[in-house]
């Protein structure tokens, strides 16, 4: 197990409850950097790209950093809320918490099971988690295809070609021959590649041999040989490291990108594995609260069939059988809910230990969180505007439209090539290739050319129209840069909010719990003395056993406040962004804006 992962489960077992699968959770930490040796980042291209890179994060600095001066401006009370924690006070225990690490006779076998076991399972043995953490490494194979792009091609060719024409010419063959009779045989070996910044490189070697029925051959047969050099060099567009480097960067940003969105998905698998967990131990205490309310029914019936004779009526027998039915009918359900729950709890880990879950019965060993925690919302969202996911992704897409931006600027340009060309010649007779190669360098000067190529599309209407595109996305990234940053300040904001209205509600139903169970008390005790039994038992039977339900349904709303409250600390870091520490991929803000390497435009950004 990995050294975080075993602090982490150390720190959860001694916090336990709610706070543990926050430990838990927001610690794990996942390294998906196995493939980066193999596909390494390029950094920057030249000082001109460095220099506009800097003033572009200047931007997101100056951005963020009015968002960072909002936040610094909040309270650090819990927005809305008047309540003082110190003076609230810790939950008691309530009567079914012992019984539910227990078996409950529900299944022959019981496989206890805590919290920060099972997000450590679901990590390692979920097909859906192992399926996302796949996707970065197939992003990052897009790096290596767009390098590939200047690597050096070798190449081999050769052709012979067996003319035998009619002569329609004397010059063709300077003879009486009535048939031109002609063997050429070429080949050539050679390497062209593509430049970082644009130009286009051949050399190759070439040879063969000639012999016709000409006269005007000389020597025939001869041998051939050339050796050849080309370069292209693109001037405008097409030019410069920069702008060739383009897939490339976008590969490296589409990376990033996906990473963080792979660390979003996974938070959003964690929480409902813990939603999960959560709802078994509410389906768990949902069936202890319903047997216990059955058994007081079946002890009522009792009762009064066994005083049927003395002084109990048919009515007060019918309607406590009634309840009887009824409760038992819940109990029915409570118990579908726990298999369905353990179902669930299955499929989302996919662990080997619970694939046999319908014959075990899951005893959830860690109980909720009760303790009231100090929070500062101003805290919270500066952590959040750090670290959240979707404002990383963000400003991801704004560098990548930054990228493409810079290059349509250059395909705006008209096209001006520098072309260059050189080439050294052998001849030699006897079909000798060999000898003609010596013979290449032994004489006379190298060939060469050079001239340029200039091209303009008339209006150059395709090109403007995807610049001004371009354009028009990375508008739209930067507002959805500001969407995004808003959505963290509210949704911390909501989270910290339920957070202390979870505790808080689960205080008032511990209150409603000891009213209910007092007038419950109250009523069973008038029923057992009441003097003159026909003056009002049925009245009061009926009272009893609304009471019995009214306690029953405090005590479930107790648990899902109970629920509701862990559940608040996992949406709350979730909301923050630090729900999921995601090795590497796990970039702060700051260092998202400051990361390497990005090519921007030229134009200050909106």
């Amino acid at each position: 197990m990995p050294r975080g992962v075993a602090a982490a489960l150390t720190e959860a077992k001694r916090l336990g409850g709610a706070v543990a699968i926050a430990v838990i959770v927001g610690v794990v930490a996942i390294t998906a950097r196995t493939g980066a040796a193999q596909y390494p980042m390029h950094e920057p291209i030249d000082s001109r790209v460095q220099a506009l890179q800097e003033r572009t994060n200047n931007h997101f600095s100056v951005s963020l950093g009015s968002y960072r001066e909002r936040a610094a401006n909040l309270p650090d009370a819990v927005l809305g809320t008047t309540s003082d924690l110190s003076q609230m006070v810790a939950v008691p225990p309530m009567w079914w918490e012992p019984s539910m690490s227990t078996s409950l006779g529900l299944a022959p076998q019981t496989q206890p099971i805590d919290i920060h076991t099972l997000i450590t399972i679901a990590l390692s043995s979920s097909p859906y988690v192992q399926s996302i953490l796949t996707e970065p490494e197939i992003r990052r194979t897009e790096i290596t295809i767009a390098d590939a792009e200047f690597d050096s091609i070798g190449f081999v060719e050769s052709k012979f070609v067996d003319t035998n024409d009619p002569v329609g010419s004397a010059l063709t063959t300077g003879d009486s021959s009535s048939r031109f009779k002609d063997e050429t045989l070429i080949g050539g070996v050679g390497m062209r590649t593509k430049t970082r910044a644009g130009g286009q490189f051949e050399m190759a070697q070439r040879a063969g041999y000639q012999e016709n029925n000409s006269t005007f051959l000389i020597p025939n047969p001869q041998g051939t040989t050339r050796l050849e050099f080309s370069f292209t060099q693109p001037l405008m567009k097409d030019r410069g490291r920069a702008f060739n480097q383009t897939r490339i960067v976008l590969a490296q940003l589409d990376v990033k990108q996906t990473s963080s969105e792979v660390r979003a998905n996974l938070e959003r698998h964690l929480v409902e594995v813990a939603q999960a967990y959560w709802e078994l131990y509410q389906a768990r205490a949902e069936w202890l609260q319903r047997n216990r309310l059955l058994a007081s029914a079946e002890e009522l019936h009792l009762v009064l069939v066994s005083r049927s004779g003395i002084d109990s009526h048919q009515r007060q027998v019918l309607r406590a059988s009634t309840a009887v039915a009824s409760r038992r009918s819940d109990l029915v359900r409570a118990e579908s809910r726990i298999r369905n729950t353990q179902s669930r709890l299955r499929m989302l880990t996919g662990s080997s230990v619970l694939m046999h879950a319908h014959l075990q019965e899951l005893a959830p060993q860690d109980q909720p969180f009760m303790m009231p925690v100090d929070l500062s919302v101003r805290q919270s969202v500066l952590t959040a505007l750090e670290y959240r996911a979707d404002i990383n992704q963000s400003i991801r897409r704004i560098q990548s439209m930054s990228v493409r931006v810079g290059a349509a600027k250059n395909q705006v340009l008209p096209r001006l090539d520098l072309i260059l060309s050189s080439y050294v010649a052998g001849l030699d007779g006897n079909r000798s290739s060999l000898q003609a190669f010596e013979n290449q360098f032994n004489g006379g000067t190298p060939s060469y050319a050079a001239g340029i190529l200039f091209e303009l599309p008339v209006a150059n209407r395709a090109s403007r129209a995807r610049l001004t595109r371009n354009r028009l996305e990375l508008s739209r990234a930067m507002y959805e840069f500001k969407q995004a940053t808003e959505v963290a300040f509210t949704e911390v904001e909501i989270a910290a909010r339920e957070t202390q209205t979870a505790f808080e509600e689960m205080l008032v139903k511990n209150q409603s719990i000891d009213a209910q169970n007092r007038e419950v008390a109250y009523l069973k005790q008038r029923w057992e003395l009441l003097p003159d039994p026909n003056e009002s038992a049925v009245v009061l039977i009926d009272d009893l056993l609304d009471a019995q339900e009214r306690l029953a349904d405090e005590e479930r709303a107790f648990v899902t406040a109970q629920v509701s409250y862990a559940l608040s600390w996992v949406n709350l870091r979730k909301a923050m962004g630090i729900l999921l520490q995601f090795g590497d991929l796990s970039e702060p803000a700051s260092e998202v804006i400051e990361s390497e390497p990005v090519e921007f435009e030229e134009e200050p950004l909106p």
